[in-house]
């Protein structure tokens, strides 16, 4: 369990308890983007910063995921509290994935 109180951003879009329409795989590659932006945060980049990087890093996964996702999953690790850092977000973020609607904001491809 993580310590404290871990804003799940993500919560406010869920709609069901179940996932609908998300492939797996993409619960996993959005993982990894939560993973590298969370170092990019412990490394003192800006949001703006590390999200210009991952869009880069990621460029190849398509204009839904550098213009639509990509800022989402940055916003996601920069609004979490400093107290929650050493957690584990990409794991986190994948089981939300996994168990919640993220379909009207993750591609089903």
């Amino acid at each position: 369990m993580l310590r404290g109180v871990m804003i799940l951003s993500v919560s406010a879009w869920a709609v069901s308890a179940q996932a609908e329409n998300v492939d797996p795989d993409v619960c996993e590659t959005t993982a990894l983007i939560v993973a590298d932006a969370q170092v990019m945060r412990a490394d003192g980049n800006t949001q703006n910063r590390a999200t210009r990087r991952l869009k880069r890093q990621y460029k190849d996964l398509g204009e839904n995921y550098t213009n639509d996702v990509i800022p989402l999953l940055a916003g996601f690790v920069y609004q979490q509290s400093e107290d929650v850092m050493d957690q584990d977000l990409s794991e986190v973020w994948k089981q939300t994935c996994l168990t919640a609607d993220l379909s009207a904001i993750l591609p089903s491809e």
